[in-house]
């Protein structure tokens, strides 16, 4: 298979002067041109589906579907699995550790909520995890959607709150991972006397963190203390300006070329591209209205990441939600959260991943339906285009 022309000079990774005016530094182009390129799936622990929008089409979750969708994306050579926390789901953690039991490779990146665990508490898991899968564990600290979600849980703060609640909790894992003395703690959400954590963790310093959002106050924890920061689906464009902004947050911490970027978003991969675009299209036919108004309420209502995803459901619309030649955002109208997909024949959608990476995005969380078939295509189809650039 004929492979994509690698970065070169002619990339464009631009950065924000502080005039708003686009400049190209070139640490930032030879940090694209360096970084390996990694690819996760995700595991529907609220369950499948053949079409979205309609109960007929639904698969609901199950131990079989879990493992099936892990064991289809570690053949497809995927580097993680996402597994996501909302009330709908299975419980995240017992869910990856269930499937690090069961597969050899695969990482597992757990969605985790600040404020339903005490941070010690976080800690201890999440370092017992690491050991026990040596080193298979990533976190992906979530702050919730919105009001009526986070009640189901019993937390009750607002959005900024909660990401100031998730610094609290990242100062104080982080502390009790790598201070040799007990650890005192005095925050505003947070007071902890003479804590001690074992085991440590097996990755060292600590697992990864993987955080995301656009809201200020999202880019500033994330450019404080991600490894990895994650923007959901969008348009190459969209997404390269928003590596621009969370790098100027990063700059106040000096961890500007630090950080990685990656984007969850979907894909649907055939081997011929008008099929992709018809299939894609018929996942949402069956929608019904009343899948299409359940899509505005309850979740995401204070998330800006969906208020974006939102926003496509109505104005994207007069293109059918075609934003791009093989960028759809149809499931947006039936689907809370990254509803964005990549649609195309291999060549299509690999092309449309090197314009993500042309604007500083080297990771890819990926889904699509149904999550096991469209983990092996995926894998079997694109992933040869970028074999000898990923991690």
């Amino acid at each position: 298979m004929p492979a994509l022309s690698k970065l070169n000079s002619n990339v464009h990774v631009p950065v924000l002067t502080g005039e708003n005016t686009l400049v190209e530094p070139a640490g930032a182009i030879i940090a694209a041109m360096t970084t390996p390129i990694s690819f996760g799936w995700y595991i529907p622990t609220h369950g499948d589906a053949t079409t979205v929008g309609d109960a007929a089409g639904f698969i609901p979750p199950s131990e079989d579907l879990f493992l099936r969708v892990a064991l289809a994306a570690e053949a497809a050579g995927m580097e993680y699995c996402l597994v996501p926390v909302t009330p709908a789901c299975w419980e995240a953690w017992i869910s990856c550790a269930f499937v690090a039991a069961q597969t050899t490779k695969l990482k597992l990146l757990v969605a985790s909520r600040p404020g339903l665990v005490a941070p010690t508490v976080q800690a201890r898991m999440a370092a017992t995890f690491d050991q026990l899968s040596h080193g298979r564990l990533a976190i992906n600290l979530i702050a919730g959607g919105g009001p009526d979600e986070m009640a189901q849980d019993g937390v009750y703060i607002g959005h900024d709150d909660r990401y100031a609640m998730m610094d609290e909790t990242v100062q104080v894992m982080k502390a009790v991972w790598e201070s040799p003395d007990p650890v005192d703690f005095e925050g505003r959400f947070f007071d902890i006397k003479g804590a001690v954590v074992r085991p440590r963790p097996y990755q060292r310093p600590h697992p990864p963190f993987y955080i995301g959002g656009i809201s200020p106050a999202a880019q500033d924890l994330g450019a404080k203390h991600a490894a990895v920061y994650m923007l959901w689906g969008n348009t190459p464009e969209q997404l390269g300006a928003d590596v621009v902004s969370v790098r100027k947050y990063a700059a106040k911490y000096r961890r500007e070329n630090e950080l990685r970027f990656c984007t969850r978003i979907q894909v649907l991969v055939r081997e011929d591209g008008d099929q992709a675009r018809r299939d894609a299209e018929s996942l949402i036919a069956k929608a019904t209205d009343e899948a299409r108004e359940q899509r505005y309420k309850g979740l995401g209502s204070e998330s800006h990441a969906d208020g974006r995803m939102r926003k496509f459901a109505v104005e994207a619309a007069e293109t059918n939600w075609w934003i791009h030649p093989h960028i759809w955002t149809g499931l947006t109208t039936v689907r809370h959260g990254a509803g964005v997909m990549i649609v195309g024949n291999p060549r299509e959608v690999a092309e449309t991943l090197q314009e993500f990476i042309d604007v500083g995005i080297t990771g890819f969380c990926l889904s699509g339906y149904l999550h096991d078939e469209e983990a092996e295509r995926f894998g079997r189809l694109v992933m040869p285009y970028f074999r000898d650039r990923m991690a």
